[in-house]
C-alpha cells in the first residue's frame, strides 16, 4: 500500500532511543511497518479497537516480521512487535517498568478525541506508577517520570484547541512540522512531558524543549521560499476559518484571529 506523506514524515520525525513506540489508531499499520523496517525500538506496539483489522494485521506481521527464532538473522537486535486490540486510552504503559521511555504516536483523529486521548494516557500512567510505587497520596514524583514519555501527534482539525489543552497538561514541544497532502494542512507535533528535556539526535546536536505554543513556533522558523509561501497559504485559510465562526460560538475568536495574523506578517516581512 501507499504510504502517505504524513505519516512518511512522522517515520522521520521519529529518533532512537525508546524502548516502546505505541502506533495508536493503526488502521493498516504502515507507519508501525516503516518502524519495524529500521529496528527503531527495541519493541513496536500496534494499537486499534477494531478486532478483525488488528487479527488481518498480526497475520500481515507474522509473515513479514517473523519472530526473532525464525529468521536466520538471530545476532541482529530486531525490533520485536506486539498487537493489542484495545482502547488507546487505556495503554498499559506502567506495566513495562518506571525506567522504560515510550514514545505513543497518534495520527489521523480529530482534535477534540486527540486531547481526551492523551489526557487519558498522561493520568493512568501516573496512576499506574503511583500505585505501583505505593503512592497513596497522589504526591506525585515527576522526577520518576521526566523525559519517559513523549508524544507524536497530527490531529485532522482544531489544532489551536489541540496545543493549548496539551500546554495546560504540560507537555513541552521538541519538534513540529507543516506538512501539506492532498491540498490539505496537517500540522505534526513532538512533545514531552518534561519541561527542558534535552535531546540529542543523530548529528549529536542536543536541544531543548520549549513551550508549546498554541499557534506555533518552531515551523514558522528557518523557511526557504516554497516553505514559507506554503506557511501563508495555511495562515490565510487558517485565519479565514476563524473569522467565519460566529462571535457567540467563540468568545476569544478575535484572540486567535489577532495572534495567527501576527505571524502572518512576520513571515511577510
Amino acid at each position: 500500500m501507499k504510504i502517505s506523506q504524513r505519516l512518511q514524515q512522522i517515520n522521520q520525525m521519529v529518533e532512537q532511543g525508546y524502548d516502546h513506540i505505541w502506533d495508536c489508531c493503526c488502521d493498516h499499520g504502515l507507519l508501525g511497518m516503516l518502524l519495524l523496517q529500521r529496528n527503531a525500538a527495541p519493541k513496536v506496539h500496534f494499537v486499534d479497537c477494531v478486532a478483525p483489522l488488528m487479527q488481518q494485521l498480526s497475520l500481515e506481521l507474522a509473515r513479514f516480521f517473523p519472530p526473532h527464532h525464525e529468521t536466520e538473522n538471530t545476532d541482529l537486535a530486531l525490533s520485536e512487535w506486539q498487537v493489542h486490540c484495545l482502547d488507546v486510552a487505556a495503554l498499559p504503559l506502567a506495566q513495562y517498568g518506571k525506567q522504560a521511555k515510550h514514545l505513543v504516536i497518534i495520527a489521523g483523529v480529530g482534535g477534540e478525541l486527540l486531547v481526551e486521548l492523551v489526557r487519558s494516557i498522561v493520568a493512568n500512567q501516573q496512576t499506574q506508577r503511583d500505585a505501583q510505587s505505593g503512592n497513596k497520596l497522589g504526591n506525585h514524583d515527576l522526577s520518576q517520570s521526566t523525559c519517559q514519555l513523549e508524544f507524536i501527534l497530527c490531529p485532522v482539525h482544531h489544532n489551536y484547541h489541540v496545543r493549548s489543552a496539551l500546554a495546560e497538561l504540560g507537555l513541552s514541544l521538541k519538534d513540529e512540522y507543516l506538512l501539506e497532502e492532498n491540498q490539505r494542512f496537517y500540522e505534526i507535533l513532538h512533545l514531552t512531558q518534561a519541561n527542558a528535556c534535552s535531546k540529542t539526535n543523530t548529528s549529536s546536536k542536543t536541544t531543548e524543549a520549549v513551550p508549546l505554543s498554541a499557534t506555533g513556533s518552531i515551523m514558522w522558523q528557518g523557511l526557504d521560499a516554497d516553505k514559507t509561501n506554503q506557511a501563508k497559504r495555511y495562515l490565510d485559510q487558517t485565519i479565514g476559518h476563524y473569522q467565519r465562526i460566529p462571535e457567540h460560538r467563540m468568545p476569544n475568536k478575535s484572540q486567535i484571529v489577532a495572534a495567527y495574523q501576527h505571524i502572518l506578517q512576520q513571515l511577510n516581512c
